[in-house]
This record gives structure tokens, sequence and C-alpha cells, in this order.
């Protein structure tokens, strides 16, 4: 049986506008800039804030015009949605236990495989050589620390592709 959902627009711009004030909150916690610089905060906010100011366009158009918007919500929608949503919340939960670079690969692997990716000889090395040049990207260059899990994998290639530089 499909779900009524009445008013969408208006449900979904505030639900946008809490998740940007979220990401305000969260980002809080980021480290300073040094010496005057952006911190890590500033890209996070700066997107949260273009949510923000669209999503209250939006609600403003959607009062304003007065029309009823009405979506119909099948079983299927809700397991295609369901199913990347629970792929992203396994992965938060997993990042700080497994670590950075075996959490990403296992979690391409299967994301991939959920679009249609059928072969593991072709999926895993693209899912493990995107993870490395993440990997290697945010330690290296951006000086991000990322969780080393248990075996602190990342380290251990970062250091053979940059050369020992970190």
């Amino acid at each position: 049986m499909p779900l009524q959902l009445a008013r969408t627009d208006e449900l979904t711009s505030v639900l946008l506008v809490a998740f940007a004030v979220s990401v305000f909150l969260v980002s809080d916690s980021f480290p300073s800039g040094v010496g005057g610089t952006p911190g890590p905060a500033l890209y996070p906010r700066f997107i949260a804030g273009g949510i923000a100011v669209l999503a209250v366009i939006q609600f403003i158009d959607a009062v304003v015009l007065r029309e009823s918007t009405e979506q119909t919500v099948a079983r299927g929608d809700l397991i295609r949605f369901g199913i990347p949503v629970a792929l992203l919340l396994g992965y938060a939960l997993v990042l700080p236990l497994a670590g950075f670079l075996f959490t990403t690969v296992g979690f391409l692997v299967a994301v991939m495989y959920y679009s249609g990716a059928r072969d593991l000889r072709m999926t895993v090395p693209l899912a493990f050589a995107i993870s490395v040049v993440l990997q290697n990207v945010f330690v290296g260059f951006l000086h991000v620390p990322l969780p080393g899990g248990p075996l602190d994998l990342g380290r251990a290639v970062s250091l053979t592709v940059t050369g020992g530089i970190l």
C-alpha cells in the first residue's frame, strides 16, 4: 500500500534547514585555522549555508504559491532509499573501529555492487585504488587525520605511496 505524503516541499525545507543547523553545530568543534587562515569548518559551513538559503527559498516559494504538493511513496521507493542510507550508517559506525582504508574499500565495493557492478575482479581493485588516493589526499596533502584501525593499514599505504614524507 503506497504512502501518501502531503506538503512535501515544506517538510523537505524544514528538514534541510535542520540538517544545515546541525552541520554548523558539529563543525564548531573543528580546529581553527593556523595564523588566521580558515580552518576545516569553512567548507562544510559554506555548503550548509547554501543548503539553508536554498531551503528557505523553497519554503517561501511553497507557502506563497499555496500549492499543496503530494507525493506517493511505494514500498520499492523506500527500499531503494533505505539501502544506501543503511550502507552510509554502517560505514559511519564501522569507520572508527576498522579504519578509513579498510572501511572505505568495503563501502565502495558494496555501493558498486548495489549499483549493478557485479565483477569483483574490477570493483575490488578500483575501490582499493580510490581509497588509497583518498587516504593520501586527506592525510598527506590536506593533513586531515583519519582513523587507522587496528592494523593501521592507511599509514602503511600512505608511507609507501608518498615515500615516507608523512
